[in-house]
């Protein structure tokens, strides 16, 4: 059977190119050897429970009753007497099927209380192994909430300072989208429960990096090795700049290239994957909105990430990054800390995040109606500008009144991209370059023969406009240097209380160091 690029589930050596996965947890065996409990997180599909299971392979291989275990039928139980049994089946779930009969878990005893049931069984299991370690990978940790949390890592603290064989798991893990500090249960008034304890036996907290550029090269040779069809560097190139090595993202971009299921414009491609049909594949991907994409796409409105984000887009200069919040978008996997302050982690979600918030702008635009294309077929952008201006000034009550909660700030900047984007569709590309602390969005579009340089910025009640102005000027000409353009465009929405129209719509055309600007206002 030949193999594929795995976007479903854990990877399978059998059927799907993979890495080793320990090679992106490089310390799990000594901390295990020390006989500690830790923590792992990494957001979805970046192939933590492939690791896991390959691990505990791994474990027991060396003699130990290593199991991977799932908590995720425990969604949304937070009454002990409830999860706890759940708790116990799905261990002996997973016993019965990575370990052999002898090594099973022994049966409940009669009598246990409520809250010392699963430090019970686990105690007389260590018992009834003798010498054989027990280790536990407890997936979906983070699902488990309330009361139910509280008590499952109490029992586990409980038998911590007698764990070995014979006596306790000799190491634990819990594995997860977040780290622990970010699900510790929360009381009904919102303020968290001594996040100290009762779990403060943990030796750290580990996440799982993405692959790097040699290992999205070395998954791509093991598809040649078995087809002969090549991916140029140029095609690694791109999937490493349109995924920064998101797992999912680098098998969903290449299975779009070569799989059978879902097919590029053209036919099946039996030759070399280029660049180009690697573009193509990412525009599939945004577009057919598959489960990780809409999931992405969902959190945008999650109330602690929306501030963040719309702080991301809007390039401000004042974003803390030393937050639970923070951290919890990072354990998300929807924003990093990037070398200037903090960014969307990868140019295709950043992509999926301008065009979901602008969607509703986009769908509810009619066909254009003015005269965007030059002769030669390229895109008119004096035509686009002018039309834009006109549209918004009509418009921008409803738009800031329908803005998506969280995104009010960015209302402007999201109804231009969903203008310019209803434009572009089906007949060119748009890249976007955000960042906070950046303090603007700059666009680029290309389409037929034409690249257009775009830069996006704002007035706020604190800012000087003139300011705004300069600092937007040099800013687009170190954009225009970096696309190799000698012009480009200059929006700036004023956004202070008591401005009429006449004063936010103008436009003004400026030479500097050789460069044409065309600076508009909104």
């Amino acid at each position: 059977m030949r193999r594929s690029f795995n976007t479903t589930g854990p990877c399978q050596a059998e059927r799907h190119y993979m890495l080793p996965p320990e090679d992106r947890l490089p310390d799990l065996v000594d901390w295990v050897e020390q006989s500690l409990y830790f923590v792992i997180h990494a957001p979805r599909q970046t192939g933590k429970t492939t690791a896991m299971l390959a691990f505990a392979g791994h474990l027991r291989a060396a003699g130990s009753a290593a199991i991977y275990v799932t908590l995720e039928e425990c969604q949304g139980v937070e009454d002990t007497a409830r999860a706890e049994p759940l708790w116990i089946s799905a261990i002996r779930s997973a016993a019965r099927q990575q370990l052999s009969p002898e090594r099973a878990p022994p049966a409940d005893a009669p009598g246990e209380a409520v809250g010392s049931r699963l430090r019970g069984i686990l105690s007389r299991w260590a018992i009834a192994l003798g010498d054989v370690p027990i280790i536990l990978l407890l997936d979906e940790a983070d699902v488990v909430s309330g009361d139910a949390l509280i008590s499952l890592l109490r029992q586990l603290r409980g038998g911590f300072a007698t764990r070995g064989p014979g006596r306790f798991p000799t190491s634990v893990a819990l594995v997860g989208m977040r780290d622990l500090r970010d699900y510790l249960a929360r009381s009904k008034d919102g303020a968290a429960v001594n996040p100290g304890s009762p779990f403060n036996v943990k030796k750290a907290s580990l996440t799982l990096r993405n692959f790097t550029r040699d290992e999205i090269r070395r998954l791509y040779d093991q598809h040649t090795a078995e087809t002969g069809q090549v991916f140029t560097d140029e095609a690694v190139d791109r999937v490493w700049y349109w995924s920064c090595g998101q797992p999912f993202l680098v098998n969903a971009l290449a299975d779009e290239c070569v799989g059978t299921a879902r097919q590029l414009d053209d036919p099946r491609i039996e030759g070399t994957v280029t660049a180009d049909h690697m573009d193509a594949a990412k525009e599939k991907l945004i577009l057919s909105r598959t489960t990780h994409l809409d999931s992405l796409a969902h959190r945008l409105r999650d109330v602690r990430l929306a501030p963040i984000l719309q702080a991301i887009l809007l390039g401000d200069e004042r974003i803390s990054t030393e937050t639970d919040d923070f951290d919890y978008a990072i354990d998300l996997g929807l924003v990093r800390r990037g070398p200037s302050g903090a960014e969307i982690s990868n140019p295709l979600y950043r992509e999926v995040l301008a065009r979901t918030l602008s969607a509703h702008e986009q769908s509810n635009l009619p066909e254009p109606w003015w005269r965007w294309r030059t002769a030669a077929g390229d895109i008119d952008m004096s035509a686009l500008m002018s039309s834009f201006q006109q549209w918004w000034r009509e418009n921008a009550d409803l738009v800031v009144r329908d803005a998506t909660d969280g995104y009010l700030e960015a209302a402007a900047h999201l109804a231009f991209m969903g203008f310019l984007q209803r434009v572009v569709n089906g007949g060119g590309r748009v890249f976007r370059e955000y960042a906070a602390g950046s303090g603007r969005i700059d666009i680029l579009v290309e389409y037929g023969s034409s690249r257009h340089a775009i830069e996006l910025k704002r007035v706020r009640q604190r800012d000087s406009p003139d300011g705004i102005r300069r600092d937007g000027i040099l800013q687009l000409g170190r954009y225009l240097d970096t696309v190799g353009l000698d012009e480009g465009w200059l929006l700036i929405f004023d956004q202070r209380n008591g401005r009429t129209w006449d004063q936010l719509i103008w436009g003004e055309e400026v030479e500097v160091d050789g460069r044409k600007l065309h600076l508009r206002g909104g």
